[in-house]
């Protein structure tokens, strides 16, 4: 079942957060669960975050955390965080979740979704195989100064 969520469920979110990106094939390396709570911190905590749980059974089992933005487009969603708790891996959970947050987001008028992932991660088939269209024209740049 899919909720909206926001800072408050920010416990829950962590643990299912670390869970998940500090194994394979991410393995994150968090300088502490206080760290990693900023970190949550900032993608919920913020006026425009937009955040939701996919809950089996009363428990969280899969997080999308991101914000909207308006563009010349129209309202969008960038989700910066999606996961699936690992146990419920590979049995259609994100499939649904990610069906879900599609169909309810069009209710707030928002008219494209947004993410990113690596292309050597399993993540990357499954948001080709979820009808999400690779960007040939958009290219994310980085630069580590520290």
């Amino acid at each position: 079942m899919l909720k909206q969520i926001d800072f408050h469920d920010n416990e829950h979110v962590l643990r299912l957060f670390l869970s998940v990106f500090t194994q394979e094939p991410w393995n994150d390396r968090w300088e502490s669960d206080r760290y990693a709570m900023a970190y949550i911190a900032d993608l919920m905590d913020n006026q425009n975050s937009l955040c939701f749980g996919w809950y089996r059974d009363d428990r969280l089992i899969g997080l999308a955390l991101g914000h909207t933005y308006h563009w010349w487009q129209g309202k969008e969603y960038f989700i910066k965080e999606f996961c699936i708790a690992r146990e419920e891996q590979g049995k259609g959970q994100g499939k649904q979740f990610l069906g879900s947050i599609e169909e309810y987001v069009k209710f707030l008028s928002i008219s494209c979704l947004w993410l990113s992932t690596d292309r050597d991660v399993p993540a990357y088939a499954f948001y080709k195989a979820s009808g999400y269209i690779e960007q040939k024209q958009s290219v994310m740049f980085a630069k580590r100064i520290l």
